[in-house]
């Protein structure tokens, strides 16, 4: 089966985190059929406009672990004045770069990349599958009506829609989508690759770790503050930060850090490979993400892989997969509470079976079952059969 991918979020120089949870089921994918990428980047007339020339110089094509991976420009404009623009602008990128009409397409995430492909699937005579993974449907389809009409499109003219969380699924829902023609399929994490280590809990020093980017909305100042709270406890907590300033506010939290006193006990870890990745969970004790909104975070798939007990936010996907036997749940925003409950795993830290939070990713997440069941859906809508995954 010749399955073309859609998706501007995908790795690339800049970034090979960007958009890793794509390139990954791509791969685990390429197992059952053969599928290909084409990863539109933005582009702007004018040089130097904003974030979007560091796009500029990004090879055309490349192969990435066996993939075959295209990247044609698409004008992008400031998104409040001119977003309806983006999606026919997406659609010619997307026609340039396709030699031959596949069997299925499969755009991740809802606008621009589902609506683009639904008016390609539809000149081509091909079904369309589109993965909503938060974004598209707790931003984009919340702020304002046309942004909402966009989304809707997309997910009503697809043959079928994958959501991520449970949550999503129902925001998908009351978009207008059936549940015949929904699938809700978590992301996956490769459980080959993230593996626990056999390091002794709190060996010079208990180390927390939060990887993602550098953004207010991931909670990270209310996390740098329940730092400052711990080591007024006398609490001997170290906290590695793994990401990226994508909003441009990486500085912000190195200021906020010595603001804090907490300088010395947090580092700042610029964006690493993926692949280097397992080496950093492996070093901690525990993984925290607080954040103020999520889909299903891939780096808490990867955490549970690894074995750590988790602090996060009930934010959306992560109150779902998320029970006492692998972690805690405190509300977004709430640093006593996001305080409260690190110092609360530190205490109960024994109680954590590590082999059975690695157990469970294995059962629920790996990404080999996920992607079966990701061709389930390829084959249900290219035979008109039933969309009940198993």
């Amino acid at each position: 089966m010749d399955v073309l991918v859609a998706s501007h979020l995908y790795p690339s120089a800049l970034s090979r985190i960007s958009g890793n949870f794509v390139h990954n089921q791509t791969r685990f994918l390429a197992e059952l059929c053969e599928p290909r990428v084409v990863a539109p980047i933005p582009w702007f007339p004018l040089p130097g406009f904003g974030r979007w020339s560091r796009f500029r110089g990004l090879p055309v094509q490349e192969t990435m672990d066996g993939i075959d991976v295209r990247r044609p420009p698409y004008l992008t404009l400031p998104r409040r004045l001119l977003l309806g623009r983006a999606w026919p602008s997406y659609l010619r990128a997307l026609e340039s770069r396709i030699d031959s009409v596949p069997d299925v397409i499969h755009a991740h995430v809802a606008y621009p990349d589902g609506r683009a492909c639904i008016e390609y699937g539809r000149r081509v005579g091909r079904p369309v599958v589109v993965t909503v993974h938060g974004h598209d449907l707790k931003d984009l389809a919340v702020n304002r009506a046309s942004w909402r009409t966009w989304v809707q499109q997309a997910l009503t003219g697809a043959d079928a829609v994958i959501a991520v969380s449970g949550e999503l699924a129902g925001r998908a829902r009351e978009l207008g989508v059936t549940d015949e023609r929904l699938a809700q399929i978590p992301n996956g994490v490769d459980c080959d690759l993230f593996q626990p280590a056999a390091r002794t809990p709190g060996e010079g020093g208990w180390r927390l770790v939060y990887s993602g980017r550098y953004d207010p909305a991931k909670g990270l100042d209310e996390l740098l503050q329940a730092m400052a709270g711990l080591r007024a406890e006398g609490r001997d907590v170290y906290l590695d930060l793994v990401g990226g300033g994508a909003t441009d506010l990486s500085n912000h939290f190195p200021a906020r850090a010595a603001q804090l006193g907490v300088s010395d006990r947090v580092r700042f870890i610029d964006e690493v490979d993926w692949k280097q990745m397992p080496a950093l969970f492996r070093a901690a004790d525990i993984f925290v993400l607080p954040s103020y909104s999520e889909g299903l975070p891939l780096s808490l798939l990867e955490a549970f892989a690894c074995g750590l007990p988790v602090v996060t936010t009930r934010c959306g996907g992560p109150e779902e997969v998320v029970d006492p036997s692998v972690g805690r749940l405190v509300e977004p925003r709430d640093v006593p509470g996001l305080q409260a409950a690190l110092a609360a795993t530190l205490d109960d830290y024994g109680s954590y079976d590590r082999n059975h939070i690695r157990r469970y990713a294995e059962q629920q997440f790996d990404y080999r079952a996920v992607a079966g069941r990701i061709h389930q859906v390829y084959e249900a809508v290219c035979t008109g059969g039933s969309l009940t995954i198993s």
